[in-house]
């Protein structure tokens, strides 16, 4: 029987300091260049309509592209310091993926 890795609550670190929880998948959120902090009891959720900053890269073996989330401004993936980030594809393969580009998080204001 396969184990069920599941979602955590984790910090999120907005540009302006504030802290957000949100559900990440448990195996990411180990992933300390990834930024994700540990969750404050009590905290509020990321808004709806707020996009977090990502990381965008493409698999030098494959030639798939990816995505990932990144929980913090100081986090290595953010910064520079770490170049590569790894995806699980729909077909259960894990990929390298390269880092092309990163875009900041965007907040949509309320009407």
């Amino acid at each position: 029987m396969a184990l069920v890795r599941g979602m955590v609550f984790k910090s999120y670190t907005a540009d302006s300091g504030t802290l957000f929880q949100t559900m990440v998948d448990a195996d990411e959120a180990a992933i300390a260049a990834r930024g994700w902090a540990a969750s404050v009891a009590g905290g509020d959720l990321i808004p709806r309509g707020f996009k977090e900053r990502r990381a965008h890269g493409i698999s030098a073996a494959t030639g798939r592209r990816g995505s990932c989330r990144v929980g913090a401004l100081t986090a290595d993936l953010w910064t520079g310091v770490v170049n590569t980030f790894t995806v699980e594809a729909d077909d259960n393969t894990i990929d390298m993926m390269t880092v092309t580009s990163r875009s900041g998080e965007k907040r949509r204001l309320g009407r």
